[in-house]
C-alpha cells in the first residue's frame, strides 16, 4: 500500500472513516470531504495482490479514506449521503418518472431516469455531454461581470 496524504495535513489522531471499493472512489471522497473542510487523505492499494483477470477482488483491496478522529462523525455524515445517491443512481427505474433533456449539441431528445437527476450524462444520439434536469452546480457559475469583479 502506498500513501497520498496531502503534506501539508498533520494529523494527531487519524481514523479511517471509509473503505472505497477502488482508488478512484476513495480520491472522489477525499475531495468531497476536503471541499467541505474537512482534512482527508487517501491511502491507495497499488498491490498486485488484489488483482485478476477480472478486475480487483474486494476482500483484499481497500484504499482507506483517514481523516482526524475530531472529523470523524461529520466525515461519516457526508459520507452517508455519497452513498445514498450512489446508491439510488444506481436504481435505473426508481419509480416512473424520465426526464426529458434536449442535447445542445444536436438537438434531439433524450430521456434518463429519475434517479439520475442532477447527473451529467452523455446524449443517446450524438455522445455529447448534457446535464440531466437540476444541477446543483448552475448557481456557481457566475461570471466576473455578474459578481461585479
Amino acid at each position: 500500500m502506498t500513501s497520498s496524504p496531502n503534506p501539508q495535513t498533520e494529523f494527531v489522531n487519524p481514523v479511517v472513516v471509509y473503505t472505497a471499493a477502488s482508488n478512484v472512489e476513495a480520491h472522489m471522497i477525499v475531495k468531497l470531504l476536503s471541499t467541505n473542510d474537512i482534512p482527508a487523505y487517501a491511502v491507495e492499494d497499488q498491490s498486485g495482490v488484489s488483482l485478476w483477470a477480472m478486475g480487483t477482488i474486494s476482500q483484499f483491496h481497500q484504499p482507506r479514506i483517514w481523516v482526524e478522529d475530531a472529523s470523524a462523525e461529520d466525515a461519516a455524515k457526508l459520507i452517508r449521503v455519497f452513498e445514498e445517491k450512489n446508491q439510488m443512481r444506481r436504481q435505473p427505474g426508481l419509480g416512473d418518472n424520465v426526464i426529458a433533456v434536449v442535447c445542445e449539441g444536436c438537438g434531439k431528445t433524450t430521456s434518463f431516469p429519475e434517479s439520475q437527476n442532477g447527473t451529467t450524462q452523455d446524449c443517446g444520439h450524438c455522445g455529447c455531454f448534457v446535464d440531466v434536469g437540476d444541477t446543483d452546480f448552475d448557481a456557481d457559475l457566475e461570471t466576473a461581470e455578474e459578481s461585479g469583479q
